[in-house]
């Protein structure tokens, strides 16, 4: 085995927490080479990864397609970037990504609130959907690559609820290669944070590989009474190594648990003539934990007829468990005093179970001077929902001087009936991409079915939807010269509103997106610059007449146009750069009734956002030597609620890294808003919205060793 082998199976390998990947001991070159001269090819998908830059993925199109081939924005947040700049949450991955906000750290995972170009964007795990993303939604110890795709992407991922319209987050995971290393990692930082993580791989045969990966996170936090625990564990098992046929099964196993945050109100914190304590937790001290947990087991099967035709099948059943227990406030405002809020006992249980199935078949062949990659397939998913909600009136308590909370104790009233709802998705799907020289044309269908039934006792009603659409995909690169092209695209989707209540009969969302932009690779600069406009109707606005606004009509328009920039500098020297930048304007197009006007625009939405990341690589072939690294991550303000009465203020975190490895062994350090910079972000969008503070600064020191 070559020392080059070796360090690309090590770079694959090594989970290091978050420090430089650590290489073999063995490794026989001392000259000084540069690891982003490297190219780490044989990702699994079929992607080519270079340092911080992306060559080929497979997420836009499911067929391994050069990202200047592919007509849509596409960014891959490679394993450097995340080992380089410490990332610990999903949100801090997504900083590096134009036009994304991610979750807060500390929000339960019962739901996920990310934002693609100013809408909701999904998880997907493995090109599989991974619409209730509970458990340790931030475990990156078990995570490969982040691949995200802009926009409506109805074509090839219509699993969950239907249509993802912000975009996908498609997390790749870990899977076994053929090598033999052992990776261990321990991390700690500010508020007693502590993460043990490991990374076990074996070729146990020629044709059986094995993998096993998982993380352990325990850690306090800046708001007071906090305390967060959460694991996850990924064994993988891959038969049929270098041959034909292929099955790879992977297991998941994820928990999270942490009492509920909830943030704070608007006054106290972005308005009014009081200040609550940024740090405060409301409610009672000793409330139990909340909860959420997964479990999921996928099994993939790929097969290679001949050199040019291949079929790849998936399979994933899952299950989640939820309990939310909150000592709940309703309001922005104090509405029970001069500075106090009523509090409500909340206890919300939920159990989920979820099938998903996608097999499709990828064919390559010529005619004349034309190049076609075909693909077609099918797919199915389908999502049994159970939950309550149960809530009692607590006290009210002074939010600014704060005394003896209320006890927590288990409400009995129930607020919300019982719910059971099953969300059915599936699809057959053609696709067909084209090249005659400089000239890159793709064009896609579906025929998408999409029911939901929702039955609720409490309500005393049944809610059916069905609906079948044709849904379109086409889009055209053209290559001006050998560095720039330049893409055009559009695209249909469509979803089901789910996992809500309502007060009349639902209708599906629709969505459309266009998109035009130029895509430049001069082999030391690349990235892309696009314009988009996305439209969506019949989105679920809270219906005006219910008192506890919990429920909705499908009545609302929206819209979201802006302009995005991605970008990576690599010179094959000891500087890499990473930047981004977005401007989104995100609105409502028709009022809601009762509510906001048509021009409000959508909350938790910056108009400008961005990040730039710089590092200095100075480690040999061999891996050893150090880096060092330092960026910013800017928003503007970003409205707090729909009616924009509240908005939290624009903010620059700068954060700062820097790693050593020698004879396998990384030591890692790194400082998170180094200027210890005071900001608020927009937590939630139900009950009007809330804040967080953002955090404080952070330092975090890990050791990793691989062998």
């Amino acid at each position: 085995m070559t020392t080059q082998t070796k360090l690309v199976g090590l770079l694959l390998a090594s989970t290091a927490l978050w420090g430089t990947p650590s290489l073999a001991q063995d490794a026989a070159s001392s000259d000084t080479f540069f690891l982003e001269e490297i190219t780490v090819e044989g990702l699994s998908n079929g992607a080519i990864i270079d340092g911080y830059r992306a060559d080929t993925v497979t997420s836009a199109t499911r067929t391994a397609t050069p990202l200047n081939e592919t007509p849509q924005s596409v960014q891959v947040i490679s394993p450097e970037v995340m080992q380089d700049q410490a990332v610990t949450t999903m949100a801090e991955a997504l900083n590096n990504v134009s036009g994304a906000q991610g979750n807060i750290a500390l929000q339960t995972p019962a739901f996920e609130s990310t934002i693609l170009r100013g809408f909701p964007a999904e998880f997907y795990r493995d090109g599989i959907t991974s619409y209730i993303n509970t458990g340790d939604a931030n475990a990156m110890a078990g995570v490969e690559r982040i691949e995200v795709l802009k926009g409506p992407n109805a074509i090839l991922y219509g699993g969950g609820v239907g249509t993802p319209l912000g975009g996908v987050v498609n997390v790749v995971s870990k899977k076994p290669v053929a090598d033999n290393f052992t990776t261990l990692g321990l991390t700690y930082g500010s508020n007693a944070f502590v993460e043990p993580s490991f990374d076990i791989n074996r070729q146990l045969s020629d044709t059986v590989l094995f993998r096993i990966n998982g993380s352990y996170v325990k850690s306090a936090s800046d708001v007071d009474v906090l305390e967060t625990e959460r694991y996850s564990i990924s064994p993988s098992l891959t038969f049929g190594h270098g041959t034909d046929t292929r099955v790879t099964v992977q297991g998941y196993a994820s928990k999270w648990q942490q009492q509920e945050y909830q943030g704070l109100p608007a006054t106290g914190t972005v308005i009014g003539d009081f200040d609550i304590a940024r740090d405060l937790y409301i409610g009672d001290s000793d409330i139990p934990d909340s909860a959420t947990e997964t479990r999921k087991l996928t099994v993939s099967l790929e097969h290679d007829f001949n050199e040019n035709w291949s079929n790849k099948t998936q399979f994933r059943y899952g299950e989640n468990t939820i309990e939310q227990i909150t000592q709940i406030i309703f309001s922005n405002t104090p509405d029970a005093g001069a500075s106090s809020w009523n509090l409500y006992n909340s206890y919300v249980p939920s159990d989920q179970t979820e099938y998903s199935f996608n097999t499709s078949f990828e064919g390559h062949f010529t005619t004349g001077l034309w190049d076609h990659t075909v693909l077609f397939g099918a797919d199915y998913s389908r999502i049994e929902d159970y939950s309550l909600m149960y809530m009692d009136y607590a006290g009210s308590m002074d939010l600014v001087n704060p005394n003896t909370w209320p006890d927590w104790t288990m409400p009995s009233t129930l607020a919300m009936g019982e719910g059971n709802g099953t969300y059915t998705t599936a699809g057959v799907f053609a696709q067909l991409q084209t090249t005659i020289g400089d000239l890159h044309l793709l064009g896609g269908v579906r025929l998408a079915y999409l029911e939901t039934i929702y039955d609720s006792e409490g309500y005393g009603r049944k809610d059916i939807l069905q609906d079948t659409r044709l849904l379109p995909r086409l889009g055209a690169v053209y290559d001006v010269t050998d560095s720039v092209s330049i893409f055009a695209s559009y695209s249909e989707g469509m979803k089901a509103n789910a996992f809500r209540f309502y007060s009349d009969t639902p209708k599906p969302e629709y969505s459309r997106q266009a998109e035009i932009g130029v895509k430049f690779d001069t082999g030391t600069l690349t990235g892309s610059l696009a314009a988009y406009r996305i439209e969506r109707e019949n989105v679920p606005v809270t219906d005006p007449d219910d008192p506890w606004m919990l429920t909705s009509l499908t009545e609302g328009v929206q819209r979201s146009q802006g302009i995005e920039l991605d970008a990576v500098w690599q010179s094959g020297g000891p500087w890499k750069v990473i930047a981004n930048y977005a401007y989104t304007d995100a609105e409502l197009m028709e009022d809601i009734p009762n509510g906001a006007t048509a021009g409000s625009k959508l909350p938790g939405v910056p108009s400008h956002s961005g990040g730039l990341w710089v590092d200095y690589d100075m480690r040999e072939m061999n891996g050893n030597g150090w880096r060092v690294g330092a960026g910013l991550h800017a928003a503007s303000s970003s409205y707090i609620d729909q009616e924009n009465a509240y908005e939290t203020a624009g903010y620059a975190v700068v954060n700062a890294s820097a790693s050593y490895t020698q004879a396998g062994t990384t030591y890692a350090l790194a400082i998170k808003n180094l200027m210890d910079t005071e900001y608020d972000l927009p937590l939630y969008g139900y009950l009007g919205g809330r804040v967080a503070a953002g955090a404080e600064r952070q330092f975090f020191l890990s050791i990793s060793k691989t062998f």
